[in-house]
């Protein structure tokens, strides 16, 4: 006889009151709680601010850059353009459908309200098409969010969310921001290969 599963709770709970919030109040006003819930914890992260972009870069090696420590270590796999491995919504998923084998219903729907264009969207450059399942609409604005709290060499930053990949391994692109960045379509759909998430940092001039 197998092992038997331990579920954590924890992540099933969360999972099922994504699906009660589509359920009770539609996918539309269930992506505006969640966002806003996520920008209300990057509002309690502290300012910070990084001499050089070496020194940005050395501060997600030692997991002390405000970014790495919401979501973990990423790789600058060259001109701005990084990769994160591993979702941090992962232990999640994997826990929820070791036991209920799918995701709730709604998340489709969830997902698809999640890549439409709109003001909070535009204002973090999230989205249009690399929304992947509803934890991208907690994740994709945080990460934008605690980048405003960011400056290297004096400078504001900006993330650009240029694609994600789902469990199931299928890439998600969000053909607004590759081409606002100028970063090839092609260059994101490798990084992805190799991660879940690729994003883009803008310094403003």
């Amino acid at each position: 006889m197998g092992e038997g599963k331990i579920l954590d709770i924890a992540h099933v709970s969360f999972l099922d009151m994504i699906k009660v919030m589509i359920t009770m109040s539609g996918a539309a006003a269930a992506k505006g709680t969640l966002i806003r819930n996520a920008l209300a914890t990057a509002e309690k992260i502290k300012e910070v601010e990084y001499a050089t972009f070496d020194d940005f870069l050395a501060a997600i090696e030692d997991t002390s850059n405000p970014i790495t420590m919401i979501e973990g270590k990423s790789t600058h796999v060259g001109d701005f353009v990084f990769g994160l491995k591993d979702c941090p919504f992962g232990p999640s998923i994997k826990n929820y459908t070791s036991v209920f084998e799918t995701m709730p219903d709604g998340y489709a729907d969830f997902t698809e309200e999640f890549n439409k264009p709109g003001m909070i969207t535009n204002k973090y450059r999230v989205g249009e098409g690399a929304g992947v399942s509803p934890f991208c609409s907690v994740h994709q604005p945080l990460r934008s969010a605690v980048a405003d709290k960011i400056q290297v060499g004096g400078k504001k930053i900006e993330i650009y969310q240029l694609g994600c990949k789902a469990g199931s391994g299928k890439k998600g692109f969000a053909d607004k921001w590759i081409s606002e960045t100028g970063v090839a379509k092609d260059v994101v759909d490798k990084v992805l290969d190799n991660h879940m998430c690729c994003y883009y940092i803008k310094i403003v001039d």
